[in-house]
């Protein structure tokens, strides 16, 4: 054999093997994306898309307008029945049109006279935390109410020394005072 012949015969070896690794290459590539592609399948579950169309949002409150709640300097249309006694500051996680308090964990609020809390003559708004009082605002209605969690046989952030008989059930109430009794219950709920 000359020379010549035997670099042609090693020249087309060569390149069949080479033509034959490209070809496990393209399969072995389309088998991998194949692969990805199930394993992303696999990941992805079934509430994801609803999460990317409803995403989660933490953040304080800054204010409550109508059905708008501001939060974190964002604007959502938010419903629920807790949306008029949100206080700025308040941590809350917002999803859709649902939002929930995240801190405080147990609050209350009263609207009414500031006198019968000890708080001066005329209307207050007030808030309490843990049983403490938070905020206090003067204005309001003159209408006196308290909105409160009942959970586990009590009343959740409201003061020791406030008079509320037990309702019929868990859960958040408005609870309508009249000289420092219950007037009427409704469940708000949430």
């Amino acid at each position: 054999m000359r020379r010549r012949e035997v670099l042609g015969l090693l020249l087309s070896l060569l390149s069949g093997a080479a033509l034959a690794d490209s070809q496990e290459g393209k399969e072995g590539k389309k088998r991998e994306e194949g692969e990805k592609k199930h394993k992303g399948e696999e990941k992805t579950s079934p509430g994801a898309s609803e999460e990317k169309e409803n995403p989660v949002f933490y953040g304080q409150v800054e204010a409550v307008q109508g059905t708008t709640l501001w939060v974190a300097g964002r604007a959502f249309k938010v419903d629920s029945p807790l949306l008029p006694y949100l206080a700025p500051g308040m941590v809350v996680q917002v999803q859709g049109k649902s939002v929930a308090v995240v801190s405080p964990g147990a609050w209350a609020y009263y609207q009414g006279s500031g006198e019968a809390l000890g708080l001066g003559r005329g209307p207050v708004r007030a808030w309490w935390k843990e049983g403490l009082l938070w905020r206090v605002w003067p204005g309001g209605s003159q209408e006196t109410l308290l909105v409160a969690r009942f959970q586990h046989g009590a009343w959740q952030g409201v003061p020791p020394g406030l008079p509320l008989r037990k309702p019929p059930g868990e859960g958040w109430w408005l609870v309508w005072l009249e000289g420092g009794k219950v007037k009427g219950l409704k469940r708000l709920d949430d």
